[in-house]
């Protein structure tokens, strides 16, 4: 039986060290996107055909996606293998006890990405602004009005 646990702790393990790679990835990709962007201010300016301003909204995309996976892997690792250690070194908001306490820091910086993705997206808009790019601020909107209400109820 104690092996089996262990078993599913290495698996755990093995999730974390893979998302930890994507995070790092990320944040490579978004480090290259703002070098992009500063290769194209070095090169034009602030002329009006090169918006420079896209590489970096792009690259701050990158940025907080990467820190999603982190936040997500050293949560699960803190919940499910390292549960005994202590976390004073830790920052007060990655003082993770619980998987619902997981949920709600995830929430709040995958609506954070969401919104710089949205204004990416408008941001680099050739076109007039549409009906269907308007889809993603109304989810957005929706996923705010649900996470007020369940961290309201947490609160109480």
């Amino acid at each position: 039986m104690f092996k089996k646990i262990l078993n599913i702790r290495f698996f755990i393990l093995l999730g974390v060290a893979f998302t930890l790679i994507n995070a790092l990835l990320f944040i490579i990709g978004g480090a290259l996107e703002s070098i992009k962007g500063y290769m194209i201010f070095y090169q034009y300016g602030f002329e009006e055909e090169k918006s420079i301003g896209i590489y970096f909204l792009k690259g701050l995309d990158f940025f907080l996606v990467g820190i999603v996976f982190m936040i997500f892997a050293l949560g699960i690792m803190k919940i499910f293998t390292h549960d005994q250690i202590p976390d004073d070194n830790l920052p007060e908001w990655l003082k993770i006890k619980s998987f619902k306490e997981l949920k709600i820091l995830l929430w709040e910086t995958i609506l954070l990405t969401m919104v710089v993705f949205c204004l990416t997206l408008i941001r680099s808009s050739k076109e007039s602004i549409k009906w269907d790019l308007l889809v993603l601020p109304a989810i957005i909107l929706v996923l705010t009005v649900s996470f007020y209400l369940v961290k309201g109820k947490k609160e109480e």
